[in-house]
């Protein structure tokens, strides 16, 4: 019987941008101006007790001149909360990248988009399994994923849409029931 080979692992890249993170003063560094990127304050405050909890999972992507490509909002605390200042001295861990303005730019979004979005049902899920596998209580769920209880409360009853009631919402013009095959100024005469 033959032995056969076996293919070897590929090596990775070592001159990926995570191989060669530097610690930056914030101060340093600068916005660019075209983030479509929108954080709300719940969710900063979520996201700095997530830098001071568990420390810097990831860093600032930023071009050669040092304008940030990616993480505006993780820089934007590292300047303005002082826990965070103070924990890490004004320093925040950069990836430097070389590229053009224009594939900054398409970076950026791509980043962004590829981060997606959280779906309801999803959630529910998760939030039921934190508090009946893990053992969780309803308070310790809301502070740590950063909502409120009663949030928590509809997540782990399955029951956000039935909350909006949905049945008796009223719907644009520009929605139509699928069986009628009908659209736009047809609705009208359904």
């Amino acid at each position: 019987m033959r032995k056969q080979k076996q293919k070897q692992a590929p090596q990775p890249v070592r001159d990926d941008p995570v191989c060669r993170i530097e610690w930056v003063a914030a101060a340093e560094l600068s916005p660019n101006g075209w983030n479509p990127n929108v954080v709300f304050t719940a969710e900063l405050k979520l996201l700095e007790t997530s830098i001071l909890r568990t420390g810097w999972v990831q860093p600032i992507l930023i071009s050669r001149t040092g304008q940030i490509i990616d993480g505006f909002h993780r820089y934007m605390l590292s300047l303005k909360s002082k826990a965070i200042a103070d924990k890490y001295g004004g320093q925040i861990p950069c990836a430097r990248l070389d590229v053009d303005e224009a594939e900054a730019k398409i970076l950026t979004v791509r980043i962004n988009r590829a981060k997606g979005t959280h779906v309801a049902v999803r959630m529910a899920d998760l939030v039921q399994q934190l508090i009946d596998v893990h053992g969780l209580l309803f308070e310790d769920v809301a502070k740590g994923i950063g909502a409120g209880l009663d949030e928590v409360k509809l997540l782990y009853e399955n029951s956000i849409f039935k909350a909006r009631n949905l049945a008796d919402a009223p719907y644009s013009k520009a929605w139509y029931p699928a069986e009628s095959g009908k659209r736009g100024r047809d609705v009208d005469s359904v």
